[in-house]
């Protein structure tokens, strides 16, 4: 009885990979499926998204449950965006946006800048969150994404830029 009770408390401090897929595999495939609307590809993806996450599974595993799915569902939202983008054979090119100060969030109440990054395009909303929140570095954001460190880098500062803006047009109001 005693080791029933000891297995038990250990799968609730640290889930394992099964319980995780089991968890959210449906969340992850109606993300996948919204972007994509094809199932044979959305499975793709939400297998490439298990894939990148069982490559720090020691580290992610150590996170919340709310966490954990967040970070999961950001994962697969990249996937299937890369993988949509190879289906349309789509190039992106960017032009450089100039250089944002920093901005006191103190300033604002912090209903208005959480509905601020809410509107956030989901890259920008990403980002900041896997940057911010969960407190991830560059490289680390980088891997997790599948996209170059500069490409990061950017993203960041135009998230920021584009909050520092939305926060400006609201006035700080709700």
């Amino acid at each position: 009885m005693e080791i029933c009770l000891d297995n038990a408390e250990i799968t609730e401090s640290s889930p394992t990979f099964e319980e995780i897929y089991i968890k959210n595999r449906r969340l992850m495939m109606y993300t996948a499926m919204n972007i994509l609307n094809n199932f044979a590809d959305a499975e793709d993806c939400v297998s490439e998204a298990f894939l990148r996450f069982s490559k720090n599974f020691e580290k992610y595993s150590k996170l919340d449950w709310p966490k954990m799915t967040s970070l999961l569902v950001i994962i697969v939202r990249n996937a299937a965006l890369d993988k949509y983008r190879k289906n349309q054979k789509i190039c992106l090119s960017e032009t450089p946006d100039e250089d944002v100060g920093a901005v006191s969030l103190d300033s604002y109440p912090i209903d208005s800048v959480i509905s601020a990054i809410k509107d956030l395009k989901d890259e920008y909303r990403d980002v900041l969150m896997l940057r911010y929140v969960y407190g991830y570095n560059i490289t680390e954001i980088s891997a997790l994404l599948k996209i170059n460190s500069d490409n990061v880098y950017k993203r960041i500062q135009r998230a920021r830029k584009v909050l520092a803006k939305n926060l400006e047009e609201g006035g700080g109001k709700i």
